[in-house]
């Protein structure tokens, strides 16, 4: 411990000149998709708060990987984070176009915007997730 009158040196753990294109690509590979499988375990156990932290160690403001994405939604929304899971679900709106990832999207975004405090647009969007899904079901029994 210094005494109250000196300095104290702290040193920096990271590599000098490491850009931030460098700084994001850290947690790669492998250890990415161990830190998804444990945010998702977490998930599954109830326990989205340890599942968000791992999440956030991956992802960044420009993720375009829509599984990490879908994962880190659905992290926020069960942490009651709706305007940071209204933000998650904007960009996969843009690069998600898997037809069957539509009807879970609209449902995960009317629970984060009754989260985010938007109560009349989380009825509306809940409304057409209901209407949308019963027309799927009835058009399987055709």
């Amino acid at each position: 411990m210094a005494e109250p009158d000196k300095l104290q040196h702290v040193t920096s753990t990271q590599p000098p000149n490491v850009s931030e294109a460098d700084a994001l690509e850290l947690v790669s590979g492998p250890e990415r998709d161990l830190l998804c499988v444990l945010s998702y375990i977490y998930l599954s156990c109830g326990q989205s708060a340890k599942s968000l932290a791992l999440l956030r160690l991956v992802a960044h403001e420009q993720s375009r990987d829509i599984d990490l994405l879908r994962i880190l939604a659905y992290a926020l929304v069960s942490e009651r984070r709706g305007d940071e899971a209204l933000s998650v679900l904007d960009r996969l709106d843009k690069l998600d176009d898997e037809p069957s990832s539509s009807l879970p999207l609209m449902l995960m975004r009317s629970h984060a915007l009754r989260h985010a405090g938007r109560m009349t647009e989380a009825q509306a969007t809940f409304k057409r997730y209901v209407s949308l899904r019963a027309n799927t079901a009835a058009a399987r029994q055709q």
